[in-house]
Order: C-alpha cells, then sequence, then structure tokens
C-alpha cells in the first residue's frame, strides 16, 4: 500500500494530513511535538479579509479549519459586512489552548491516519532525487512512503532574535530544524531568509481594561464551516487600545537596540503585517496605531496585543507596553520576539505545489514564502490533494484564479513568485465578484466530488442548498409584480412607482428594495421558510441580491474570461529549450526560464512577459509540434 507523509503539525500539516487520510490515503503526519499540534504561535485568530475566504473554501473541500475555529472560537466578527457580500470576510478569535487540544483530537480520530513524534533529519531515494522511499528521523529510524509534504513553518534554520539575543529556535522553547535545511540547500533549490514576528503576551489581571473601548463580538455568531451545527463556547469582547506619543519617543529612542533595525535580522518581513519599529518608521505621519487587545484562551489569563509585534529587548518592551492608556501596570508574560527562517523560492514548484527538480515531494506553507495560518493552511490542503492524486496516476487539481481564492495564491506563488512574506488579499483576486465566500460550498462543489474527501451526508447537504438556490432563482423569474399584487405593495412602501408588470426578480434588481422588503417579498413565495441543513434565510437573501444584481458585471468577466482561458489549455512542452527560441527578446526568455510556466495562460501572467511575446511562443510551441510530428 502507497503511503503519505506530511512532515509538520502545524495549520499547512494538520490540513495536508487530514485531506489525505480523508481522500483514503495511509498517512503519517511527523511532528517534533504531539503535544503542539495546532498551535497558534502568533495571534489567536482565524479568518480576516481575504483570508477568511480561504478558510471557507477549504471547508467546501472537506479541510479542517473551519470546523476547528467553530468548535473553539470565543470572538466571531464579519469583516467589511457593509461593503457588500463580495469582500465580506469571517474572522474568529480562538481560545487557543482548546484549538490545540481539538486539532489533535480530530486528527487521532480520522481513519487512515497515524500520529508520530520526531524530527525529520532527510528525505531519502532510491536514485539521485527519483523514486522517494522514505523519510529519515534524527534518531536513525525511517518512514517509509511514496509522497511526502512538507510543510515545516519557521522551523527550517529557524532563528528567535530578541534586542541583540540570537536563539537557534524554530519557535520559542523548540528546537530548529537544521538536517533537513542543510539536505534541501545542498540539493540546490533557490533559497531566501524571511521573517516574521510576535507580540507580547500580558497578564490579564494587569491591565485596565475601563480604559479600553470596547469590540464586541457578532449576536449571534455565524459559523465559519458549512456543515458545523453552532458555536459551543462562550463568547466574549476584545478591546482596542491606541498607541501614544510616549510610546513612539520610546520606540524611536531604542530603535539600534531592535533585532530589526540594529543589523541584527537579514530576512525580509512581511509587507502587510509590520512590526510596530516599522510602523512608527515608515508610517511616520501616523498619529498612532491601533492595537488590538485579544484574550488567547478561556483557560489562561494570558492576553495578546495584536499589532504590537516587535523585537525589542524586554526591558523595551516593558516601557512601550506601560506607555498605552490602561497598561501602566501592565505585566508581560512572554515578551514578543523575531524569527528567521529559510524559504524555497515557490517559482521552482509545479502549480500542484510538487518540487519540479524532487521526485514525490510537496510543499506547502510558510517554506514557500507565506505568512498567515490560512495561507499555509489552504496550501496543505492542496498538496496533500495532489500528492494523494499524484501516487494514484491521477491529474492534479489546479484551481484557476476565477475559481477560489486558493487558485490565486497558488498561481500568485508559482508564477510570480515573491520577495516577501506573502498574505492573501482581496485585491489580488481580479475576479472577486465571483468569489464570495458564502457561495464557496456551490462554487466548489464539482471540484469537492472529485477529491472525495467529503462524506455522503455534507455532499448530500450542499447539493440540497445549490439545488434549493436554483429553484429560488426561478421562482423569483417567475412571480409577477404589479401595483395590484401583493409585491407591488411592498414595492409601494419602499417608494417605487411601478408603471406596468415586472419580474420578482427585476424588482430585486432596484436599489430601493433592501433587505426588509426582500425578506417581506420573500416570505411569500412557497417554500422559503422550509427548514434546510445549512440554510440561513437572512444569508441566502442577501446572496441572491448580490446574484441578481451583479449579474450583468459577472457576465462582462465572463465573456474576458472565456478569451483567457484558451491560453491556460495550451501546455508548454516540458523538454521546450527556452533559451534556443528565436524571436523573443532576451528579458522573456531570462523569465521564461526561471519561472518556467507549465501553459501559455501562467506564462501570460507573469510581470514583463506581453502579450505578443505570448503570441510569438505560441506560435514557436505549434511549430514545434508540427515538426516533431512529421
Amino acid at each position: 500500500m502507497k503511503h503519505v507523509v506530511v512532515i509538520g503539525g502545524g495549520h499547512a500539516g494538520i490540513e495536508a494530513a487530514y485531506i489525505a487520510a480523508r481522500m483514503g490515503m495511509d498517512t503519517t503526519l511527523l511532528t517534533m511535538n504531539l503535544d503542539q499540534i495546532g498551535q497558534m504561535s502568533c495571534n489567536p485568530s482565524i479568518g480576516g479579509v481575504g483570508k477568511g475566504h480561504m478558510v471557507r473554501e477549504l471547508d467546501a473541500l472537506g479541510g479542517a479549519m473551519g470546523r476547528l475555529i467553530d468548535a473553539t472560537g470565543i470572538h466571531f466578527r464579519i469583516l467589511n459586512e457593509s461593503r457588500g457580500v463580495a469582500v465580506r470576510g469571517p474572522r474568529a478569535q480562538a481560545d487557543k489552548v482548546k484549538y490545540r487540544i481539538a486539532a489533535r483530537h480530530l486528527l487521532e480520530h480520522t481513519p487512515n491516519l497515524r500520529l508520530r513524534q520526531g524530527m525529520a533529519a532527510a528525505l531519502l531515494w532510491r536514485e539521485g532525487t527519483q523514486g522517494l522511499r522514505g523519510v529519515e528521523l534524527l534518531d536513525g529510524s525511517v518512514l517509509p512512503c511514496e509522497a511526502v509534504v512538507v510543510t515545516s513553518g519557521t522551523f527550517l534554520n529557524g532563528c528567535i532574535l530578541i534586542g541583540e539575543k540570537r536563539l537557534e529556535a524554530g519557535r520559542a522553547g523548540e528546537p530548529a530544524s537544521t538536517h533537513l535545511a542543510e539536505q534541501l540547500r545542498s540539493l540546490g533549490l533557490r533559497h531566501r531568509r524571511l521573517k516574521t514576528g510576535t507580540s507580547p503576551r500580558l497578564a490579564k489581571a494587569s491591565i485596565d481594561f475601563s480604559r479600553l473601548e470596547v469590540q464586541p463580538g457578532d449576536d449571534p455568531p455565524r459559523p465559519f464551516s458549512f456543515f458545523s451545527p453552532g458555536i459551543p463556547q462562550p463568547q466574549v469582547p476584545c478591546h482596542i487600545v491606541h498607541t501614544t506619543r510616549d510610546t513612539e519617543a520610546i520606540v524611536r529612542e531604542n530603535l539600534p537596540k531592535s533585532s530589526l533595525y540594529g543589523g541584527h535580522i537579514e530576512g525580509v518581513g512581511p509587507r502587510y503585517c509590520p512590526s510596530i519599529e516599522d510602523k512608527f518608521v515608515k508610517f511616520p505621519d501616523k498619529g498612532h496605531h491601533q492595537i488590538f487587545v485579544e484574550p488567547e484562551s478561556l483557560e489562561t489569563e494570558e492576553i495578546y496585543l495584536a499589532g504590537l509585534s516587535t523585537s525589542m529587548p524586554p526591558d523595551v518592551q516593558v516601557r512601550m507596553v506601560r506607555s498605552l492608556p490602561g497598561f501602566e501596570a501592565a505585566e508581560i508574560l512572554r515578551p514578543g520576539y523575531a524569527i528567521e527562517y529559510d524559504s524555497f523560492d515557490p517559482l521552482q514548484l509545479r502549480q500542484d505545489l510538487s518540487v519540479a527538480s524532487l521526485e514525490g515531494v510537496w510543499f506547502a506553507g510558510q517554506i514557500n514564502g507565506t505568512t498567515g495560518y490560512e495561507e499555509a493552511a489552504g496550501q496543505g490542503l492542496l498538496a496533500g490533494i495532489n500528492a494523494v492524486r499524484g501516487l494514484r496516476g491521477q491529474e492534479p487539481i489546479v484551481l484557476g484564479r476565477e475559481q477560489a481564492y486558493l487558485g490565486v495564491m497558488v498561481d500568485d506563488l508559482v508564477t510570480k513568485g515573491t520577495d516577501e512574506p506573502y498574505r492573501m488579499l482581496t485585491a489580488r483576486a481580479e475576479h472577486r465578484l465571483g468569489l464570495a465566500c458564502d457561495l464557496a460550498d456551490g462554487r466548489l462543489l464539482a471540484v469537492a466530488r472529485e477529491v472525495g474527501a467529503l462524506d455522503p451526508a455534507e455532499l448530500a447537504q450542499v447539493e440540497a442548498k445549490v439545488a434549493r438556490r436554483e429553484r429560488l432563482k426561478v421562482q423569483c423569474e417567475a412571480a409577477w409584480v404589479t401595483q395590484t399584487s401583493p409585491f407591488g405593495a411592498i414595492a409601494a412602501g419602499a417608494g417605487l412607482r411601478l408603471e406596468a408588470g415586472l419580474s420578482l426578480s427585476d424588482l430585486f434588481r432596484r436599489q430601493q428594495i433592501g433587505p426588509a422588503e426582500a425578506d417581506a417579498c420573500l416570505g411569500l413565495l412557497e417554500g422559503w421558510d422550509d427548514a434546510q441543513a445549512g440554510w440561513t434565510p437572512a444569508t441566502e437573501r442577501d446572496l441572491l441580491l448580490f446574484d441578481l444584481r451583479y449579474a450583468p458585471y459577472r457576465e462582462r468577466e465572463a465573456r474576458l474570461l472565456e478569451g483567457q482561458r484558451a491560453w491556460d489549455h495550451v501546455r508548454i512542452p516540458s523538454d521546450l529549450r527556452v533559451e534556443h527560441l528565436h524571436g523573443i527578446s532576451k528579458e522573456v526568455l531570462e523569465k521564461l526560464a526561471l519561472h518556467r510556466p507549465e501553459t501559455l495562460g501562467q506564462a501570460s501572467r507573469i510581470p514583463g512577459i506581453t502579450p505578443a511575446a505570448v503570441t510569438i511562443l505560441h506560435l514557436l510551441i505549434h511549430r514545434a509540434r508540427g515538426a516533431s510530428s512529421m
């Protein structure tokens, strides 16, 4: 029987192992410490704008993260709710202690999946880097396998920095992985150092919460997963505080002591999650910066300061924290720190996240240059799916940019690469009108069937919801609105004068029809109030209005996509020697050699490659195929 080994028990590793096992593959998750599976090393939260979309997508395909946060979340909010369905992003604060326990429990009770504690030292092949045969552990034992998914997080040559102090570690209290890092480097893979960081954790009793701005969660809280029965944990508020002039003065005065500005850090940090030092240096005109005060767990008294990531010495961190209103007597339980680690150029990956030069190897998570739990989880899910499909001789699952944020992320990584920690943003998705997170289950239904990880009841639930949505659209097209009809009375109440009859769909396209009027109209339709698993009337009403009102824009986008898809179906032969092509500029040839795109569509998305160059490349491929067939 063939076997998959997943290296790493973080969010990428959880998803890779869980999905592989749910697909029926014999799977082992190897991690340094079984008690740290699912550990939230940084902010104890899941989701957000863009990130929440990906969690919904991986849930629709059979992933774990949505279920885990629903089981352990203590503060749920929908971000961007006033800005429209397409860019809404669910976010939840986790009870990080319960999240870790729930993650391990889920994996331990998943058929086909075994957990193993140990440190990976090397990957083993039969000849060169062909014919993967196993993973060698630091103790000399070997885990036989035909496929491996490496989800090493920040552990590869990891180094923690606090002020001038430098400590080899994958994260606080855990050793770095140096043997596997050196092997991957020795195999000629292009690598770079990246950096991320964490904020200090404080004692709850030392904070005066009466001086902070309360940030309540949604009531009722709305689950992440399409399959969760509800939210079982008690809900608690978060709080907001802002930095002061004293905070800025302390930071600027001590910049030379920071690991980042003292010259101790080599790696590049995340642009969209800067340290507090970076915030004051790079945004000097901003008077203050917002800090989120978030409980880490109902089981502990630790508080996390999201937005105060720092690598200052501990004594400076104390002064910084105590400069915040309400924190004058604050006690730091764990200081913040920066961490540097090895990542490998994602341009060396195929679109299925396999490493082009290493047979049987897939990379997922921070090893590919990303930052964030959700980005890691999404890659882990796709890498796990494709490792299984690779062993079964099946075509990989490659999501298009118009299908999912997961597809946008992977295409960005393997086509454009990244020179800084990559974070998902809604702005990266040019087709985001069609990527509303609440529609992810229906949008990815065909892919979910092909993956085969959802159980029959889950699949039936999604199919029933999609069918009901289609019936609702038909009802709205058939329902006729006149001045004398019940619908007409509702329209008149909204200030609409109907000169002629129109369908209910057309009525819903009028901006004067708000949620209350739409609910009243829908209440007149047969079956609208019938209970069904996964069917929430308020959400379905919003999705219906969104679908009807943005249909013309999506249709225009679909016409543009048709032209682009033609290029995505033209494969570039793997043995094509791009350096020998004539009629293409030297710059384009260099980019093709570096990025090694698999299709013309992928080539067209590489920065600097013009449509004219793609057309010439298409002609040259066509000519080469014609010559080889003679």
